[in-house]
């Protein structure tokens, strides 16, 4: 079941101030004047609360929602395809996603677009442990290999298998949502991918664990926006300022968790889900490793899209490319 983190905005007090008298009279035109309806937004996140959605949370906590006149509830999916799936058939206004599964879905006639970038570059990553001596990608043939579950992140992993000489059934791939550190620690797979370095590698750091770390950079995999801010396209059309509002509330977000990074670890850790499994050491190490990744601007690259699409279609993930112009929008940040 997705989680409300919490529908915040109060909208009394902006009515009138003042009391009584000839003064309270003359004021009350102006403020009814100046006085804006707030707009309720939902958005889910990619996933549990964490330092790559923290502009969102800051965001919310800070004001800079309600400066903007915003009402926003905060949701986490049920699952980590979720998001995307969400915005599409209506059920939310935004959703948090990782580029490959826009482009997926988008391909699959999904009518969604992505409206600003959270994280503008990869951080997925292949992680094992130091312990397991595993040596390379080649090694890992008949280990099991753990991911969060979308349907991009095995799509990837065969890509990066299949490079290394190994085949789809040379391993065994196992769907563990948002487990992937415990199933690694337990022993239950061998390795885990579509993690992060900044999040499950540097989680594993702080256990004392010493994670192997290969980044997708240096898997063949082209560059991409690790985050984006996704919206249906004709909610986009229609309503253009409140997806700008929301985008200029969110990059003031990252901003300050940027600047304040004791800020921003309160934050993740009061929205809830986060807390329960993180602690609060990992989740400083984390929003330390993350900080300085956290898109200033909300821009999104439109060339470095168009690569991701071409290599995706090349590589048999999707079967029709998606025209950039209708998977993402530098518009509304």
């Amino acid at each position: 079941m997705r989680v409300l983190w919490g529908v915040l905005v109060l909208v009394g007090a902006l009515l009138v101030a003042g009391c009584g008298g000839q003064g309270a009279a003359e004021n009350a035109g102006t403020q009814f004047d100046e006085y804006q309806p707030f707009r309720n937004l939902t958005v889910t996140l990619n996933g549990k609360e964490g330092p790559e959605n923290v502009g969102i949370l800051m965001a919310q906590k800070r004001g800079y929602f309600t400066d903007a006149h915003l009402s926003v509830s905060i949701l986490t999916p049920a699952a980590p395809a979720r998001p995307v799936q969400y915005v599409a058939h209506r059920l939310d206004d935004l959703g948090v996603a990782q580029e490959p599964q826009l482009v997926l879905e988008r391909a699959r006639g999904a009518q969604v677009v992505a409206v600003g970038s959270l994280i503008s570059q990869p951080t997925a990553a292949m992680i094992w442990l130091e312990k397991s001596q595993i040596n390379g990608i080649a090694d890992l043939k008949g280990k099991i290999i753990a991911i969060p579950g979308l349907p991009f992140q095995k799509s990837f992993l065969q890509s990066i298998l299949e490079r290394s000489g190994l085949k789809a059934g040379d391993v065994r791939i196992k769907s563990v949502d948002y487990n992937l550190v415990p199933a690694l620690i337990d022993g239950r797979v061998d390795a885990i991918f579509g993690g992060s370095w900044n999040l499950e590698g540097v989680e594993l750091e702080s256990q004392g664990l010493t994670p192997v770390i290969t980044r997708v950079q240096d898997l063949d995999v082209p560059p991409y926006e690790e985050f984006v801010v996704v919206a249906r396209s004709d909610r986009v059309s229609e309503e253009p300022g409140l997806i700008k509002d929301f985008m200029s509330a969110v990059v003031r977000g990252n901003a300050a968790a940027a600047e304040d990074p004791r800020a921003a670890v309160n934050a993740i850790m009061e929205a809830g889900l986060a807390g329960t499994d993180v602690s609060r050491k990992a989740m400083e190490a984390e929003v330390a490793a993350t900080s300085s990744l956290l898109s200033r601007n909300g821009y999104m690259n439109p060339d470095q899209a168009s690569q991701l699409v071409d290599w995706m279609y090349e590589e048999g993930m999707i079967q029709r490319k998606p025209p950039v112009s209708e998977l993402l929008t530098n518009d509304y940040r």
